[in-house]
């Protein structure tokens, strides 16, 4: 199918596959699982561009069921920041080279899940600073890496919030920031042809991966997708970092 290989293809479908579903349990490991994987394979800056538009496909989708849990406490903070940070996460994608692009992911990814396995959760509120920093780190992760949800994870982590109430928040503030990261991704260029071609040949797997989730979330809970996604994330930086080290 045009210059995109068997491999590719299999390897495209597999990695939107186990992003939703987990994505879908957790409602913030999409891009921390796709865009790792996706690298591996596409070109980095792709790779981001796809997991933007393939996060906000599939976030559009399950907020308006989520938005009896959303609570405007939190999400309003987490919004503002984020407007402030996309921008500046823009500016910097655009300044970074693919491998340098491949050892931030392969980095954040790592930290993320020594922080999943380090940091017991204490029951604790969340206050205003601690909410507009780690939004603001959303909006410039989100931008320059296509990977917004780590420091408000680690953040709701830290502070053991409602699993219910976490994973309705960050679905609908991933959701601001997917839509300014497209914006700024459209403006600037970068949602090219071969990218739309690749979104409409994964959307329909992500669909299918977000169903399974929304029925293993109604069926186990978040914590076992957590403690996948641990053992993904670890796996899958090490892979992102060894490829930015070691070149194409």
């Amino acid at each position: 199918m045009g210059d995109i290989s068997s491999v590719a293809l299999l390897w495209l479908g597999t990695s939107v596959l186990l992003a939703s579903v987990v994505r879908a349990m957790t409602g913030w490991a999409f891009s921390i699982i796709a865009v790792p994987m996706l690298s591996l394979v596409f070109p980095p800056e792709q790779a981001v561009v796809l997991n933007i538009l393939l996060a906000l496909a599939a976030t559009l989708k399950n907020v308006p069921a989520m938005r009896g849990q959303i609570s405007r406490r939190i999400f309003l903070p987490l919004l503002f920041s984020g407007l402030v940070g996309t921008p500046m996460g823009y500016w910097l994608h655009t300044m970074v080279g693919d491998a340098g692009l491949r050892l931030v992911m392969g980095l954040l990814v790592l930290a993320l899940s020594a922080a999943m396995l380090l940091i017991p959760p204490r029951h604790q509120a969340l206050t205003l600073p601690a909410l507009a920093l780690a939004g603001l780190a959303s909006g410039v992760l989100g931008g320059a890496v296509g990977i917004a949800g780590p420091p408000v994870v680690v953040l709701f982590m830290l502070t053991a919030t409602d699993i219910g109430q976490a994973r309705a928040t960050l679905a609908l503030g991933l959701l601001t920031v997917c839509l300014l990261a497209t914006c700024a991704y459209l403006f600037g260029g970068h949602i090219t042809p071969p990218v739309m071609l690749l979104f409409a040949l994964a959307l329909p797997v992500v669909l299918l991966g977000d169903t399974l989730g929304n029925r293993l979330f109604a069926r186990y809970g978040g914590h076992t997708a957590r403690r996948v996604s641990v053992v993904l994330t670890c796996a899958l930086g090490l892979l992102s970092i060894a490829r930015a080290l070691l070149g194409p």
